[in-house]
């Protein structure tokens, strides 16, 4: 399946404090998914991804990146594992 990357900007949660985040972001067909992590191992890359609605995303060329996100962004910390 091919792989589209994009740009997202949305609101999250940051220890109690709403901060702005531009994140990277990939569709898989119909599934959108933002990339919180990614590491380089050799000739492979991982990637820690969460997934998002789709409807949710709105296309903004004002905002200097390719789509704004108006859900609630619930990141992982990885402090807490």
């Amino acid at each position: 399946m091919r792989l589209k990357q994009y740009t997202m900007r949305s609101l999250a949660m940051d220890r109690g404090k709403k901060s702005r985040v531009d994140l990277p972001l990939e569709f898989e067909g119909k599934r959108a998914f933002v990339v919180w992590e990614s590491l380089v191992l050799g000739n492979y890359q991982l990637k820690a991804r969460v997934e998002i609605n789709p409807k949710l995303l709105k296309r903004s060329e004002t905002h200097g990146c390719d789509f704004v996100y108006s859900g609630n962004l619930v990141l992982p910390c990885p402090e807490y594992n």
